[in-house]
């Protein structure tokens, strides 16, 4: 399912007003029309008493429409506006005024004195639309309509956002001030980046696309934002392994993990190269530590290496690493090496030096902070996974700021380094090498918890071991990641979810989506 920014999407519009001759009325109508037929369907009986909160804007006139048809079919109907009726332009004046053709009721809320009508009309009603502020909503929301929004949320009845919740960023999903709590969100033509990141998606609820008649071929012209994946992406791409397979034909993964105190996280990233296909993998393993990670693994082969008594990745076994790395298919590396600084300069001297495609995570990226440039050296035959923190420490910013703004983070990597990009996260971005854009919509919070970045890792290298490519790896790792702790929390809590239940749980899921069950919670409608 592709997905636009509020910018594209205007393009969107102008180009079927433009060049297909669709008249924006055509569009609003379009909007107001399924967006009502759709609630109607779900959320009223024959007789209910709905309010209908609408600003100045295209999103006001939106609501307008749907005032209209509820009121023909005998609803209860009251519309707020908030602004005086003389500030409607065009559409949205048009809509205005054949909703007052047919009777309909407006109270203008254009200042604070206004605010009892509206809170007494929320109190009254059996369901809230919200159209106040629309995709391109540029600053934060205060004064009457933060207050409106506030009662809105408080009042427990059920509300229907047209197009998106009232203040939330379509850009980022961010709250500018504040933001209505949606129990459905109809939007139109393609989702939101904002409906899809949190917390704007936190705010969305149940999400629906509706068909506005937008001209086929704009994809073309126009381009997208992004893509977000389903069931139906993965099995485009998922090979078939044949009867006749052996374990070479998976490939062999090499995982350069651990330290002391962290060989939990070497542990965990070998087996889930190994349970989501490798065929084979080892252990890349300190001397020091090779006769505990031989204990507790026993699929997974280790191979220790030289480390001086230490217990991390010396320079006096980088010799020994590179030629050991030879026929390897790929190379996972970082979680749990420390940030010794012998160890990050292996780290980096690898990475340099061996042509074979990395995985870099966790202590991995940290061997790259203040040394960006040389992350081109291998550019689009490697990618980086970081969390929120490793990532702002590699950029020079905060996870903060990382996180307002994660497709902009994002972007900025690639042109800078052109290296694929998994960014971790309430919704795990991945950015390929090509420019294309990714989007998981799988997991949840019970994934806020050590190992589980760990396992990721694990699954991304041991797909990549298979002859997938960079992206493709990349997906299938982190949906795959996502859907095992949707699954869990099922029949547990999201408090509970250990790393290793991702690893019980990912035959589970690998079967699932072979077998055509899916996870998104965005759907289309006509």
């Amino acid at each position: 399912m592709k997905v636009l920014s509020p910018e594209r999407m205007a393009q969107y519009d102008e180009y079927a007003i433009t060049t297909w001759g669709i008249p924006s009325s055509v569009l609003m109508e379009n909007a107001g029309r399924n967006t009502y037929r759709l609630m109607k369907e779900r959320y009223l009986t024959s007789w209910g008493r709905i309010a209908v909160f609408c600003g100045r804007g295209n999103n006001g006139g939106d609501g307008f429409v749907i005032a209209r048809y509820a009121l023909r079919d005998g609803f209860q109907v009251k519309v707020f506006l908030l602004c005086s009726a003389a500030d409607l332009k065009n559409d949205a004046a048009l809509n205005m005024g054949l909703y007052a053709g047919l009777g309909g009721m407006t109270v203008e809320v254009s200042d604070d004195d206004g605010l009892p009508w509206a809170e007494e009309g929320i109190m009254e009603a059996d369901l809230v639309v919200d159209a106040l502020f629309g995709t391109g909503l540029s600053k934060a929301v205060e004064g009457k309509e933060g207050r409106i929004i506030e009662l809105i949320n408080q009042s427990g009845r059920p509300v229907i956002a047209v197009d998106i919740p009232s203040g939330i960023d379509g850009r980022t999903g961010e709250i500018m001030g504040t933001a209505v709590k949606a129990t459905h969100t109809f939007t139109y033509g393609y989702p939101k980046i904002g409906q899809v990141f949190y917390p704007g998606a936190y705010h969305t609820g149940t999400l629906t696309i509706i068909d506005i008649s937008l001209p086929p071929g704009a994809e073309e012209v126009l381009g997208i934002d992004g893509h977000i994946i389903d069931g139906e992406m993965i099995r485009g791409f998922l090979k078939e392994r044949m009867p006749w397979s052996h374990k070479g034909t998976f490939g062999h993964s090499a995982v350069i993990a651990g330290s002391p105190g962290k060989t939990g996280a070497a542990y965990m990233t070998s087996m889930a190269a190994l349970k989501i296909g490798a065929g084979l993998v080892t252990l890349v393993i300190p001397q020091a530590l090779n006769t505990i990670m031989g204990a507790k693994l026993t699929e997974v082969m280790t191979y220790p290496v030289e480390d001086r008594g230490t217990g991390v990745f010396t320079l006096s076994a980088y010799n020994e690493i590179l030629e050991f790395l030879e026929d390897k298919d790929v190379v996972i590396i970082g979680p749990g090496l420390s940030r010794n600084p012998e160890t990050m300069e292996v780290v980096r001297k690898l990475y340099c030096e061996v042509d074979k495609p990395f995985v870099i995570d966790a202590d991995g990226i940290n061997a790259f902070i203040g040394y960006l440039d040389l992350i081109k050296e291998k550019g689009r035959n490697a990618v980086f996974t970081p969390h929120p923190g490793e990532f702002g420490r590699l950029m020079g910013l905060t996870a903060q700021e990382i996180n307002s703004d994660r497709l902009g983070a994002g972007w900025r990597f690639l042109e800078e380094t052109g290296a694929n990009l998994v960014l971790k996260g309430a919704r795990t971005v991945i950015f390929g090498a090509d420019g294309e854009v990714f989007i998981n919509p799988t997991g949840n919070q019970g994934l806020a918890k050590g190992g589980s970045g760990d396992i990721l890792t694990g699954y991304i290298g041991g797909a990549l071991s298979q002859g997938y490519s960079m992206v493709e790896a990349s997906i299938l790792g982190v949906y795959i990641h996502g859907y095992g702790a949707d699954s869990f929390v099922e029949s547990a809590t999201d408090m509970d979810l250990l790393a290793g239940d991702l690893l019980a749980g990912t035959g589970k899921a690998i079967r699932e989506i072979r077998d055509g069950t899916d996870r998104i919670y965005i759907e289309k409608s006509l």
